[in-house]
């Protein structure tokens, strides 16, 4: 009779062990779960919020590349981020060049200095999309232009 006892006792404290485990197991990964949707709307905003530029030489004797946003026609200057540049797919980019034509979005806290042309001290992130052609980075070059 008191082996039985002692059956019993263990396997009602095995199983609320394990129910209580289940629950914590349960519990994780919803927290998981949470913290996995927060970072996808964290990543949709700054997505939302990047800035497309497209990059263009500027000045006649020293050349400086400056970027244009494609949306708002403003000019300013961008520190490429000391991790380097990515490709359209999300990849490091080997040589952190850019070059004039070069179409990007650059992200960051989106604040510009009140400065000809402005600054762009807050870069998180550049991602390289595409190379422009002439004929689509003729107007960013006039705007350049009439600016510097």
């Amino acid at each position: 009779m008191e082996k039985k006892k002692t059956d019993v006792k263990f396997i009602v404290g095995m199983t609320v062990l394990v129910i209580v485990m289940a629950a914590m197991g349960a519990s994780f990964w919803k927290v998981v779960a949470i913290q996995a949707e927060k970072d996808r709307a964290e990543e949709q905003r700054q997505e939302e919020e990047a800035i497309r530029a497209i990059c263009v030489e500027a000045g006649d004797v020293l050349k400086d590349l400056v970027f244009v946003d494609m949306d708002t026609k403003t000019v300013f200057k961008a520190e490429i981020p000391s991790e380097g540049i990515y490709n359209r797919n999300g990849k490091l980019m080997e040589g952190d060049v850019l070059e004039n034509g070069d179409m990007v979005k650059i992200y960051g806290d989106n604040v510009m200095t009140r400065s000809i042309p402005a600054q762009y001290p807050g870069v998180t992130k550049m991602k390289r999309m595409g190379r422009a052609t002439l004929e689509e980075l003729e107007p960013y070059l006039e705007i350049v232009k009439e600016i510097m």
